[in-house]
């Protein structure tokens, strides 16, 4: 990478701390903080949970899955696609239709505070164990482009042989750890759950804006759109839609357990509540249906066509500064295609979908603290809103640093990180579907719940160390642990329920929280609060491209060559963004001299 690539991955993460400064302005209470005060727009809502399930993973995971195995890795984005428009219809409604300002809330309210405990002390240590593998993660990939000179200020902790070693002349893991962890909690104390919103946007805008023109860089070096699909045809198994670890039946157990995570993980109901009425939770669903239903092509077209181009290999890279395996293919595509400022662009975009992951996390947990842990001690209740945000601002800094914390024990590990992340899959999986189970049924008590997910765990650790491979894959048994098992065990529990007559009387404690204007029209104030933030988020999405067109405006003036070799791509692709810019300034115009 260039000089301008540094500079541009600088400001982009100054940016976005940025966006959290002017967004903690307009924060005046606690609900602002955790649920943006219930005014964040449907489409807002939903680009913000589009971009929670992004992760280096996407990236490095699942690129790496459509490098080696071509289409197959879009049918798995898909079903993420068909699990959000289920979710939409049955599930996502049923969250706003509750008065209720967490998720612990409900649990509290529906289950009790023994199973509230349960989720929060379990909760707290497994999701800071797996976004401290997340961080790491995307560590790695960032050590792995940025070259700096050996026993250099950046590469004096990295002494230990790992990715980032300072003999190998790379940025220090300790580092990339640090920088990363230092902007993600930054950001996150300061703006809030507003801030997590702004930033997704930045987040989005950047992606995809860097990847959709990838699209047309990746056919250019393949040699068209004919010549790419004529040799992925000649790949076995490259254009189809499933493979031998990825199965019909697979994918059907994916698709449920997307709904399970999608409909009931914490991040996810935070922004369910997080919006006016029921309907916009729905359409903010339906959202993350459509754009995992149109952009998961998108995504992969270019790893599948670095595969394309594999005879070719090696053409612009040293191989000691990246092997070229599955892993890799997002970066070494970018780096093969992409200009300089270009490539750290979308290093910084990378890199900033798990920081989308880890603010989720630390926002959503640091609203279950306040109101269902803090807010319940001594007369904290009665507590000014100002004293309430402090302490979620504290929360966020100390399970943010713990994070952090951990993600510096993992080098040690040794490599374990792989088998931490399928362990901890098969833990959180499970503890989606009870929280969804609790909505619709009046018998599943909080005691069964917490004997349905040990049981469950019992089962399925026993199945996934003692069941070989070559019988069920292992992909296979950990939707089968993480899905099927569990809701077998809460079906049994709702048998015996019925058999014996038992209902819990969570169920209807839950009924009274129902908000009666959820499905009313909004409040004009809540319109006027909704539009803002709508406004605001459009015009940081527009600056972001707005961005990027002139930097590849400026490429183009100073006659780069890699940028002019492709002028006419860079041609087309700025005057699209020019478009859409004066798209939105029109609009603009036109609704200030309509409401003036």
């Amino acid at each position: 990478m260039t000089a301008l690539d540094y500079i541009i991955i600088a400001a982009y993460f100054i940016g976005l701390i940025l966006v959290s400064v002017v967004v903690s302005k307009k924060i005046k209470s606690s609900e602002d903080m955790f649920i943006a005060g219930r005014n964040s727009s449907w489409w807002l809502s939903g680009v913000s949970s589009y971009m929670t399930i992004f992760s280096a993973s996407t990236f490095v995971v699942w690129g790496g899955v459509a490098y080696k195995s071509g289409i197959v890795a879009v049918s798995v984005a898909v079903c993420l696609g068909i699990a959000s428009f289920m979710v939409g219809k049955w599930v996502s409604g049923k969250w706003r239709e509750l008065s209720i300002k967490s998720p612990g809330e409900f649990l509290t309210i529906r289950f009790g505070n023994r199973t509230l405990n349960f989720y929060t002390v379990l909760g707290i240590i497994v999701r800071a164990v797996h976004t401290a593998v997340a961080l790491y993660s995307v560590a790695i990939v960032m050590c792995a482009l940025i070259r700096i000179p050996p026993n250099g200020m950046f590469s004096f902790l990295a002494s230990t042989g790992l990715p980032g070693d300072s003999e190998a002349g790379y940025l220090s893991i300790w580092w990339a750890l640090g920088i990363l962890g230092v902007i993600s909690i930054l950001y996150t104390v300061l703006g809030g759950f507003l801030a997590v919103l702004m930033t997704d946007v930045v987040q989005f805008g950047v992606l995809l804006t860097v990847v959709v023109f990838m699209i047309p860089l990746s056919f250019n070096a393949v040699g068209g759109i004919e010549e790419f699909f004529t040799r992925a045809a000649q790949i076995p198994g490259f254009l189809s839609g499933t493979s031998n670890d990825y199965n019909w039946f697979w994918l059907f157990l994916w698709i449920f357990l997307n709904c399970a995570m999608i409909g009931g993980d914490w991040p996810f109901v935070q922004r369910y509540i997080s919006v006016p009425t029921v309907k916009d939770a729905k359409k903010s669903t339906y959202l993350i249906g459509f754009l995992y239903i149109v952009t998961p092509f998108i995504w992969y077209l270019p790893t599948m066509a670095l595969r394309t181009l594999e005879p070719n290999l090696g053409m612009a890279l040293d191989a000691t500064q990246l092997n070229y395996n599955g892993e890799h293919a997002y970066v070494n595509m970018s780096v093969n295609v992409l200009m300089s400022g270009m490539v750290g662009m979308m290093l910084a975009a990378m890199l900033s979908a798990t920081l989308s992951n880890v603010s989720g996390t630390l926002n959503v947990y640091a609203n279950v603290f306040t109101y269902e842990i803090w807010n319940k001690l001594g007369d904290n209740k009665n507590a000014p809103e100002k004293r309430r945000i402090k302490i979620g601002r504290r929360f966020t800094f100390l399970f943010g640093l713990s994070i952090l914390l951990i993600s510096m024990l993992i080098p040690f590990a040794g490599g374990a990180e792989k088998v931490v992340v399928t362990l901890l899959t098969m833990v959180l999986c499970p503890l989606y579907i009870p929280s969804i189970w609790g909505l619709f049924s009046k018998r599943l008590t909080g005691n069964q719940l917490i004997f349905a997910m040990v049981v469950a765990w019992i089962l399925g650790f026993t199945a996934k160390f003692t069941v070989p491979t070559d019988i069920i894959s292992s992909s296979l048994m950990d939707s089968i642990c993480g899905c099927v098992i569990p809701i077998v065990i809460l079906t049994v529990c709702e048998i015996y329920s019925k058999i014996k007559g038992k209902e819990d009387p969570g169920f209807d404690k839950i009924q009274e929280y129902k908000d009666p204007t959820a499905n009313d029209e909004p409040s004009i104030d809540t319109k006027k609060a909704t539009k803002f933030y709508s406004h605001m988020a459009i015009t940081v999405f527009c600056i972001t491209i707005g961005v990027i067109a002139l930097l590849l405006a400026g490429m183009l003036i100073a006659g780069d060559p890699k940028t002019v070799s492709v002028s006419h791509i860079v041609i087309w692709f700025i005057v699209g963004i020019c478009a859409i810019i004066a798209i939105y300034v029109i609009y603009r115009i036109i609704d200030w001299k309509r409401n003036k």
